[in-house]
């Protein structure tokens, strides 16, 4: 059965209408995602291929986590599922720091895009070894220094999902952090 979300304003604010998402992503209707970014003590960026099947960014590495709410979800509910579903990362609530909800507006062919993003952040200092990946979603993951990827990022290296409107406060986050 295809995943239901909430039909939102494009203010964010959920509507009551529900719709499957290949309709809200065929109409454009507005709708809910949330992201996470992991940081480790060395602030390092956890990050995730993409499974190469993906309607979007198709073998590209990603942040840790990053996925759409379902009808009903709050961000955190679903950032919590997801991490779990994508990486096998057990978070709870109190492990995510949330930095903001952003507007995000795209199209390409059989796409468009319209969502508020929120934004969450959370350290863990596992071993990539540890994470159980969801095979149809996720390929492999990698640490990578704040640094190289601040740089693969603003470059705009085709390797990596460029379209991050929330990384200049998820940066600033992992800047700030005192390890």
């Amino acid at each position: 059965m295809e995943e239901l979300f909430d039909v939102c304003t494009p203010e964010g604010e959920p509507t009551g209408r529900l719709a499957p998402r290949s309709e809200a992503h065929r109409l454009g209707l507005w709708h809910r995602s949330s992201h996470l970014w992991v940081v480790n003590r060395q602030k390092e960026i956890l990050l995730q291929r993409r499974h190469p099947g993906k309607q979007t960014d198709p073998g590209r590495w990603d942040i840790a986590v990053a996925g759409h709410l379902s009808a009903g979800q709050t961000p955190q509910q679903a950032m919590i599922r997801e991490a779990q579903e994508e990486l096998g990362l057990h978070l709870h609530p109190a492990d995510l720091h949330f930095l903001g909800a952003y507007r995000k507006e795209y199209a390409e062919p059989g796409l468009i895009d319209r969502e508020w993003q929120h934004l969450f952040a959370a350290r863990w200092d596992g071993e990539t070894a540890s994470l159980v990946l969801q095979p149809e979603e996720v390929v492999e993951v990698r640490w990578m220094t704040l640094e190289a990827f601040r740089k693969a990022f603003e470059g705009c290296d085709p390797a990596y999902v460029d379209r991050r409107e929330d990384s200049a406060d998820a940066f600033a986050w992992v800047e700030s952090l005192e390890l």
